[in-house]
């Protein structure tokens, strides 16, 4: 995920106004990834807690909990994506 963010990263500096991009097209290149990020951690989030559960280091009720959490998180995130 860090080198992901790294490269990403490197991509919008590399399509600067310097080289032909213009400040909207930044802006909605950074407004995607900005959106992209915290899905993606959810995502990864969801995958920590399944593969705890499947180690039986955490109880079965905890996923339901976590779920709960990050479904709240992720229409949170997706209704910010659509308001912008």
């Amino acid at each position: 995920m860090l080198e992901w963010t790294r490269r990403e990263y490197e991509t919008v500096l590399r399509a600067g106004p310097g080289n032909g991009h213009g400040e909207d097209e930044m802006a909605l290149t950074y407004n995607r990834h900005y959106g992209e990020l915290p899905l993606a951690m959810i995502a990864h989030q969801w995958a920590t807690v399944l593969r705890l559960r499947d180690e039986r280091r955490i109880d079965d009720t905890v996923p339901r909990q976590v779920q709960a959490h990050l479904d709240i998180e992720a229409v949170r995130l997706n209704g910010h994506e659509s308001a912008g």
